[in-house]
């Protein structure tokens, strides 16, 4: 029954079936890794228009979304396995590469300047924060350093 993705060709030692299903599989993930490639070089651009210095915690950001998209992908190849008795196809790896590559295409076409705004805005909201709680830290500064004062004097008494 050469319907049945996985599980039947391995048990039936159909190789040649299971290497075509794993390489259906490998093209779908190299696509997801071609999305984050260009979500990459797209954002590089978007900091270089903004003036940004480009540092190694956003290439941190994109190999940390590299091991949780290839994650996701990997829990639905194990469903795509389960599955294979009622689905010839990686329905369930298809669907969550549609949704990631949806999610990096989003990010490609989000233009810089919105980036920037969204920036600023969180950093306004920081502000405001630190503004309605500036007598709660001046407070909390002055104890710290009442505190250091007591100590320095019996250290040196």
């Amino acid at each position: 029954m050469k319907t049945l993705l996985f599980i039947r060709a391995y048990l039936e030692g159909d190789f040649d079936l299971l290497e075509l299903k794993l390489k259906a599989v490998l093209i779908i993930w190299s696509i997801v890794l071609i999305a984050i490639v260009i979500d990459l070089i797209s954002g590089l651009n978007k900091a270089k228009q903004r003036g940004e210095l480009r540092t190694s915690y956003g290439l941190q950001r994109t190999v940390k979304k590299i091991v949780t998209y290839l994650g996701a992908l990997t829990f639905a190849l194990m469903i795509d396995i389960i599955a294979s008795y009622f689905v010839s196809f990686p329905v369930f790896s298809s669907i969550i590469a549609i949704f990631l590559i949806f999610i990096e295409g989003i990010s490609v076409y989000e233009k810089a300047d919105e980036k920037q705004r969204k920036k600023m805005a969180d950093e306004a909201t920081i502000l405001i924060t630190l503004l309605e709680h500036k007598d709660d830290i001046l407070n909390g500064f002055a104890e710290i350093l009442k505190t250091k004062l007591k100590q320095d004097e019996k250290s040196i008494l």
